[in-house]
């Protein structure tokens, strides 16, 4: 194409995602280059965009020297300029720029800015609002840093990217000695040059005492750096640590475990209560917690949506130091029937009272060894819902004196239908039952005239029956019978 008719056709280009006036330019793949960005930023009016994507444009420092002096961009909150060819002049005009001041974002992955470039961000006096910096796969670490750049962290940076870079051990305590990570909640160092010399510097620097997220994979960190890592008394924050793709055996494996079981247990506990969901963990994290002596104060412990299964149950459950647990939330993890048994079986749990199995993979397998538990005999919260129990598992619920104290009975989404549902009616055991959550299975009108006709209906204050089979005029049934007068939330 004649390069007249290239840069007609940019400009057209350029006029046509302007016009919509919309708060994110994607420009990303143009190859606009240095000229396409001063004629922009000379031409065109920019007070909309909050998002500029410039990727792969081919543009260097003086393209970004014209970004930066442009007085339209002052509303800019997000900067993509990943796959260019920016050095340390272009990202320090970015560092001085007053026209800038909102912008809370910069990815610069894929350019060629150095240590001192990187700092010069880090440490801008301009840019107040930064709070993400993403300098993946640049120059940092090729050539021993000289001088600092002078200020203070910005305030708001929490992310800090320098993955895939050339950082060896003293590039790293170059950077931690300028301050540069004293205000980062998660920082990423993988893929560089780091030995358990840099890990020990990182340990014993105080700039990282707000760090809660430390990646580290792909280096060449041995057991005497975890030990480091794990012994710091500036990582208390710490809660997420990749170290994998190092030199780590065993001794240094256990050591990190047992650390992030420390820290997680600080963090999230609020007296007697550890909420540990959503942590990414393993069954390794429950051994290590398992053996953690701080447990035996916790009486409430919830580990919804981790990534154990019934491995990490099976430890779990044999440790002593639960013996005071009264409320365990094991909710979407893979306990199955095995994990189930285990729990069944273990005397460390016989004071809980609450217990949240819901979506766990369980079967009437599993409740056959929860109803005949020698030390499962508190329980006054089940939750089983979302399981594959159908009619034999309810029927075995039904019948089982380990549950004769339970108030609290959630079993939506179980594949039931009358005979089940019969069977939880009919109980001679079920006596405390005073909430029933039983929506979203396969109940008809039959059943509700048996509920009606029963003990259990003057029992309870609480009861969901929303998506069953039910018809309108079994809603109205529902609605209009003084039989139902008792229960204080009637769901339908």
């Amino acid at each position: 194409m004649h390069p007249k008719n290239k840069d007609l056709n940019l400009i057209q280009a350029l006029n046509d995602k302007l016009v919509r006036k919309d708060s994110f330019l994607d420009l990303s793949y143009e190859r606009i280059g240095n000229a396409g960005i001063v004629f922009l930023c000379r031409n065109k009016d920019l007070s909309h965009v909050r998002k500029l994507d410039l990727s792969w444009n081919e543009i260097s420092d003086e393209g970004l020297v014209a970004l930066a002096n442009s007085s339209s961009l002052a509303g800019l909150k997000h900067l993509i300029l990943n796959a260019n060819q920016i050095g340390d002049a272009g990202v320090q005009s970015l560092a001085v720029s007053k026209n800038l001041l909102n912008l809370e974002s910069i990815e610069l992955t894929n350019n060629q800015v150095s240590d001192f470039g990187a700092l010069s961000l880090v440490k801008s006096q301009t840019l107040l609002n930064l709070g993400f910096l993403d300098l993946e796969m640049n120059r940092l670490g090729q050539d021993k840093l000289t001088r600092f750049p002078d200020g203070v962290v910005v305030s708001k940076l929490r992310v800090l990217n320098l993955r895939r870079n050339f950082l060896g051990d003293q590039s790293i305590s170059e950077w931690a000695q300028s301050g540069a990570f004293e205000k980062v909640v998660h920082l990423n160092l993988g893929w560089n040059k780091i030995t358990s010399q840099g890990a020990r510097i990182l340990a014993h620097s105080p700039t990282l005492n707000r760090v809660e997220a430390l990646v580290l994979d792909s280096n060449h960190i041995s057991d005497s750096g975890a030990l480091d890592i794990a012994g710091s008394k500036h990582l208390n924050n710490l809660v997420q640590l990749y170290m994998q793709d190092n030199e780590i055996g065993m001794a240094g494996e256990t050591v990190l475990r047992a650390m992030r079981s420390r820290n997680l247990l600080v963090k999230n506990r609020v007296d007697d209560n550890l909420n540990l969901n959503e942590q990414r963990l393993d069954n390794k994290d429950l051994i290590s917690l398992a053996r953690y002596e701080k447990m035996d104060g916790i009486v409430s412990l919830s580990l919804r949506n981790n990534y154990f299964d019934y491995h990490g149950i099976q430890e779990l459950v044999n440790s002593s130091h639960l013996k005071n647990l009264k409320s365990l939330n094991l909710m979407s993890n893979t306990v199955e029937d095995k994990g189930l048994v285990s729990l069944a079986e273990s005397p460390h749990l016989s004071q809980v009272e609450s217990l949240n199995l819901e979506n766990t993979g369980i079967t009437s397998l599993g409740i056959l060894a929860l109803s005949q538990s020698p030390y499962l005999r508190q329980l006054k919260e089940l939750n089983l819902s979302n399981n594959n129990l159908g009619e034999k598992g309810l029927r075995i619920l039904a019948g089982s004196e380990n549950l004769k104290n339970l108030t609290k009975l959630s079993i939506y989404g179980v594949s039931v239908g009358d005979t089940g549902f019969q069977a939880i009616v009919q109980s001679n055991t079920l006596n405390q039952l005073a909430e029933l959550e039983i929506m979203g299975n396969i109940i008809t009108r039959k059943n509700l005239d048996s509920l009606a006709n029963s003990t259990l209906v003057s029992r309870l204050k609480k009861l969901d029956l929303r998506r069953n089979t039910l018809k309108d005029v079994d809603l109205i049934f529902l609605s209009d019978s003084k039989k139902f007068d008792n229960i204080e939330v009637l769901r339908f």
